[in-house]
């Protein structure tokens, strides 16, 4: 009889572990039952004196995918919470990306969209203007909106606040900003397995 149970919970487990949903990455593999096409995510240097921006290639020609993002910060470092938009399947995914060191919370960005390689989309995001040029057009984002599955990486709720927790002191005195920090010794973060990254 023992060998019997053991023989069922051996069988239990393997089936829910087979049932389990797997990690959507957007690096052109198959995740529950789904295609999930390559996006690699670039930070460019300073050229000619321009801080450094992030390009997203989305390898998704033939179904076009919009990104939206926000520059926020978790455990200390200046992320970018990222919503991919599959229009063509009525799907959003959430993730996170480490942002170039300048980029803050709250601050604007500035977006442009190159359609004209035949590999990929390409969406800048900036910290400063850039130049249109007759490829380069302005992008209009679609509004960030929190991912409802269990995986998703999404921008915390700054605007709730535990019950128990009281209403801010209007009068009160801001509390200091962290450091500013230069964009050296900032490393890898190990919670950022959302996205690969190519560098």
């Amino acid at each position: 009889m023992k060998i019997i149970s053991y023989l069922f919970f051996g069988a239990f487990f393997l089936f829910t572990s087979a049932q389990a949903k797997q990690f959507e990455i957007f690096d052109g593999q198959f995740y529950n039952g789904l295609y999930y096409p390559m996006v690699d995510i670039i930070e460019w240097g300073e050229a000619n004196g321009e801080l450094p921006h992030i390009e997203f290639h989305i390898h998704s020609k033939d179904k076009p995918i919009d990104v939206s993002v926000v520059p926020g910060d978790k455990n200390g470092k200046p992320v970018l919470w990222v919503m991919y938009d599959l229009k063509f399947r009525g799907e959003r995914i959430c993730r996170h990306v480490l942002a170039p060191s300048h980029f803050k919370e709250g601050m604007k960005l500035y977006t442009y969209r190159d359609n004209s390689d035949s590999d990929y989309d390409n969406i800048y995001i900036s910290s400063e203007p850039m130049k249109e040029t007759g490829v380069i057009k302005t992008y209009a984002m679609p509004t960030y909106e929190p991912c409802t599955d269990e995986l998703a990486s999404n921008k915390p709720d700054n605007s709730r606040k535990p019950s128990s927790q009281a209403a801010p002191n209007v009068s009160s005195p801001a509390a200091p900003s962290a450091p500013g920090k230069d964009g050296k010794n900032i490393g890898v973060d190990y919670e950022n397995n959302a996205v690969p990254f190519s560098f």
